[in-house]
């Protein structure tokens, strides 16, 4: 009878904790801090960012595309861990391996003097190309190399269109992999695809948002495969560091997830959060969202 009752308590008690959702945690914050832990609850100068991220041979920084800062932490990353005898392996969701070759040249100062017009930069990722450019360059000065890691552009209409008999068997053994039941992911992004402004001929919102989701599924899914890649072949003075867009990386279940479901290489997440000058020092995060923030205001 004693196990029958403590066994109906530890029921009663886990039913409890399963039906409650996570709630943001608060952390004080000063105002002046650039870089905070959410694994230590502290503020971290050039030097302790730098210390904190080295144990790590990948490192996924999320990238809001229009902020000069958010592109100038990446170039302080990549000159920090540098300095300290790696080489660096950037894998750029712009472009895909098959611009390897293009990117190869780039690095070379192979490509004529405008090297946005030559990368095709206007069509590829629509924002200065200003902003990316001392990443590269600082990478490249640094002995380092540039990756694509996202679908090409033939391949993301496939996915879009369900157009597997077009697809090679590498590739429909990819889409037909595809891991559409991520219920926490689904949560996430839901609110970017409700409604959408492009419908095809004859589709419906909910074909429509359906369409959308699995293409952000295919480009995330493609990009933690070909980082895995390159992790795995890393030297070991090295590191991977993967700069995506920030919602691609958010709560740790885009890239990183579908990174971590193809390798046992240890990573770690840096998000931005903007912020106003002198608001309160604090600072809200969900549980599990990263594993460092980058503060900015530009």
């Amino acid at each position: 009878m004693k196990q029958i009752l403590f066994f109906t308590a530890l029921l009663v008690l886990f039913s409890g904790c399963a039906s409650k959702e996570p709630t943001a945690i608060t952390y004080d914050v000063p105002v002046a801090c650039k870089y905070y832990s959410l694994h230590s609850a502290e503020c971290l100068d050039e030097a302790g960012f730098i210390d904190t991220i080295e144990p790590y041979a990948v490192i996924f920084v999320g990238d809001h595309h229009q902020s000069k800062t958010a592109h100038n932490v990446v170039t302080e990353l990549v000159n920090g861990l540098s300095g300290r005898g790696y080489k660096i392996a950037l894998a750029n969701e712009w472009f895909s391996p098959q611009d390897d070759a293009l990117l190869e040249q780039y690095s070379n100062g192979e490509l004529d003097s405008n090297g946005s017009k030559a990368l095709g930069w206007a069509k590829r990722a629509g924002y200065d190309f200003n902003l990316s450019k001392p990443i590269f360059d600082a990478v490249i000065a640094n002995g380092g190399t540039l990756y694509g890691i996202n679908m090409d552009q033939k391949f993301k209409k496939m996915v879009s269109e369900q157009n597997s008999s077009a697809m090679s068997e590498e590739q429909r053994t990819f889409y037909e992999n595809l891991d559409l039941n991520v219920t926490v992911h689904q949560q996430l992004v839901a609110p970017f695809f409700s409604h959408c402004h492009h419908l095809k001929n004859g589709e419906t919102q909910e074909e429509c948002s359906a369409r959308m989701y699995r293409v952000q599924v295919a480009w995330d899914s493609m990009m933690g495969q070909e980082s895995a890649k390159l992790a795995q072949g890393l030297q070991e003075k090295e590191k991977l560091i993967v700069f995506v867009g920030a919602m691609h990386l958010e709560s740790k279940v885009g890239v990183n997830l579908r990174f971590a479901r193809k390798t046992t290489t240890p990573s770690l997440t840096i998000l931005p959060v903007p912020r106003v000058v002198n608001t309160e020092p604090t600072l809200d995060v969900a549980p599990g969202s990263c594993d460092i923030v980058y503060l900015y205001n530009d």
